[in-house]
């Protein structure tokens, strides 16, 4: 029997076995079933609290009516990506008091920002830069510049209830970050860490357009610009309140020159605006397919099946008397099971990635503290889909070569599922350690095909990497299948 023929033979078996058509079906309800209940039943209470900052220490003085403010940033501590320090005009030195707020940062260049609503991007340098916002009416115009003679504009905002008499001048705000850890093989985060912020400016300016309004030379005042600390038992902050964690005391001084050093502590922004994150990185592309996760078990009892129904029938023998050359039995069985697992396995895949978004967003993953994930014609969604199939066709594959070794369906299904499902779900609820070795080292880890981002608490092992472990698997266990049916199958 050539290749040819074997495949055709193991087609029509596939077909009319009516386990293996069970065993598929369940594989697809199986997956479709957990992925859907997983969009519907996950939940973000991100948006329970609030989601903006305006939190800072802020270096200022009256302004009446139109005018300019101009400073240079001359330097600045990078104490994070996104630590800022600029000049702004404020409603008053509270926090949520409308604003416009210009500044430079340590990674992300020159921003505007206005009342936490609006963000325009300037060029992506770093201090020293010269910044100036020029107030007409209630329109403000950022501008940035390398010498403080030829400047550029970064963008035109309206901030409607600015008061015509307001406060400008100098802040700098240093936001919380994360910082790494690892302790006896664990790895985390420790959040919310303060660092402060420091900033030095000169040629510091304020000019109004009406004669005689200037303010005094000896106006400078200093804020901590933050709101009143949440009083226990009162009701919980809603989603429009400002965000308030405890400020490291910030400051300023003058020399004779006129170049103040600001220090200060805080962020600006809201959620999706000045890179304020307020919630981890979600993968939710990989959220949405889990349901592979229980697929597994319709692809093991399939794979299995298709094998060991013949040794326990005993056509098994029939089979390998019909077909001199074993190992096209084997490769056929293989080829027709991973083929059909493979486009079967498409299904559920591409329904989810269409109906999981909008069951997430409402359920609170949604913009602006969750950016809308990747479209299913991403390529990155494309490879976790199609990544998907191909996980659930090696594991049928792999099961296949478990149950030509073994020759028993009870005995290779309990094993396989002891390895793919039972012992991940302990590992994951009582070890890290545990659960990043099995999902870098065993089968299992072929599920990070499904990642579209680096999550640091759920990356152990890159996409491709972790498929690889998993053909490695599969190609190691069919050798050994082909082995055994060369030497000891009748």
């Amino acid at each position: 029997m050539n290749l040819r023929r074997a495949l055709r033979a193991e087609w029509t078996k596939f077909w009319s076995v009516r386990s293996t058509t069970l065993a598929l079906l369940a594989m697809v309800l199986l997956t479709l079933g957990l992925s859907t209940l997983a969009a519907s039943l996950s939940h973000s209470d991100a948006y329970e609290g609030p989601i903006t900052y305006d939190q800072l220490h802020f270096v200022h003085e009256p302004m009446t009516g139109d005018g300019t403010l101009t400073a240079r940033v001359a330097s600045q501590k990078a104490t994070g990506a996104w630590a800022k320090a600029g000049i702004m005009v404020k409603a008053s030195p509270t926090a949520g008091a409308p604003y416009v707020a210009l500044m430079v940062t340590p990674a992300h260049g020159v921003r505007l920002i206005a009342d936490a609503t609006t963000e325009l991007a300037g060029t992506a340098t770093t201090a020293p830069r010269w910044l100036q916002l020029t107030r007409s009416g209630q329109t403000f115009t950022g501008a940035e510049s390398a010498d403080g003679s030829s400047w550029r504009t970064v963008g035109t905002v309206t901030v409607a209830d600015l008061p015509t008499r307001a406060w400008a001048g100098l802040f700098v705000a240093s936001p919380p970050t994360d910082v790494p850890f690892a302790l006896q093989g664990r790895t985390g985060t420790v959040s919310r860490y303060l660092q402060l912020g420091e900033a030095n400016f000169d040629h510091v300016t304020v000019a109004v357009a009406s004669a005689g309004a200037a303010p005094p030379a000896d106006a400078w005042r200093d804020s901590d610009v933050t709101p009143p600390p949440h009083q226990r038992g009162a009701p919980k902050p809603g989603p429009e309140a400002i965000i308030n964690i405890d400020l490291l005391p910030g400051g300023s001084t003058r020399d004779g020159n006129g170049t103040f050093t600001v220090t200060g502590s805080g962020d600006l922004g809201r959620a999706g605006i000045g890179g304020v994150s307020l919630a981890g990185p979600t993968d939710l592309v990989r959220q949405s397919l889990v349901g592979a996760q229980l697929g597994i078990i319709g692809a093991v009892v399939l794979g299995v099946l298709f094998i060991t129904s013949e040794y326990r029938t005993g056509t098994i023998g029939a089979t390998l008397a019909a077909s001199p050359r074993r190992g096209h039995v084997l490769a056929a069985k293989t080829a027709v099971l991973t083929g059909v697992v493979f486009v079967v396995g498409l299904l559920p895949g591409f329904a989810v990635a269409l109906f999981s978004p909008a069951l997430e967003r409402r359920n609170g993953y949604r913009p602006p503290v969750f950016p809308d994930p990747p479209t299913v014609t991403d390529p990155v969604v494309l490879r976790a889909i199609i990544g998907t199939a191909a996980f659930l066709a090696l594991i049928a594959a792999f099961s296949l070569a478990v149950g030509v070794i073994l020759r028993g369906t009870a005995s290779a299904v309990m094993l396989l599922l002891a390895l793919l499902v039972v012992v991940p779900i302990v590992a994951s609820g009582t070890s890290d350690a545990a659960n990043t070795w099995i999902r870098r080292a065993t089968p299992f880890a072929g599920l990070s095909i499904q990642q579209t981002m680096d999550v640091p608490s759920e990356t152990v092992i890159g996409p491709w990497a972790g498929l690889a472990v998993l053909c490695a698997y599969t190609g190691v266990a069919l050798t050994a299948g082909f082995w055994l049916l060369l030497r000891r199958d009748a």
